[in-house]
């Protein structure tokens, strides 16, 4: 099954770079430009990772944890901070218990570290979905 991958952030070059560097991955990418457009995705698709711009317009990215923290897929969907900002905002950010951040700028010297960030919120997010199976089939056996 192809993962799909949620890319949030209003720099269109960002943006671009990102879904040039997860292309290769053969993952689905599904990009948008503010945390309103990311909430209304992960209410109506299957989403395995989000990458979050933490500055944007309409609603931030501190917006939308807050709005996300909410949602039952909270725990199962892996949050890769991008951003650029100081080390307190960062630290606001980790509150929400985010599963990783990439700094800005996003090129070519650390192209992969963004795709081994992403390779490991995939697999992480795939070990959550494995284990809800295992718990479903725990609680509705016969015993």
């Amino acid at each position: 099954m192809i993962s799909t991958i949620l890319v949030t952030d209003d720099n269109i070059l960002d943006n671009a770079i990102l879904r040039n560097y997860l292309y290769k991955e053969r993952v689905n990418i599904v990009s948008v430009l503010n945390g309103r457009e990311a909430l209304d995705i992960v209410e109506s698709r299957n989403v395995d990772v989000i990458i979050l711009d933490l500055i944007m317009p309409v609603l931030d990215g501190f917006g939308f944890l807050e709005e996300f923290c909410k949602m039952n897929s909270y725990r199962e969907i892996p949050v890769i901070i991008s951003s650029n900002l100081e080390m307190d905002q960062i630290e606001k950010a980790l509150n929400y218990d985010i599963f990783d951040f990439i700094p800005k700028p996003i090129n070519k010297i650390n192209r992969m570290v963004v795709v081994n960030k992403v390779r490991k919120a995939i697999q992480f997010r795939k070990m959550i979905s494995q284990l809800k199976l295992l718990e479903s089939k725990v609680t509705h056996s016969p015993g």
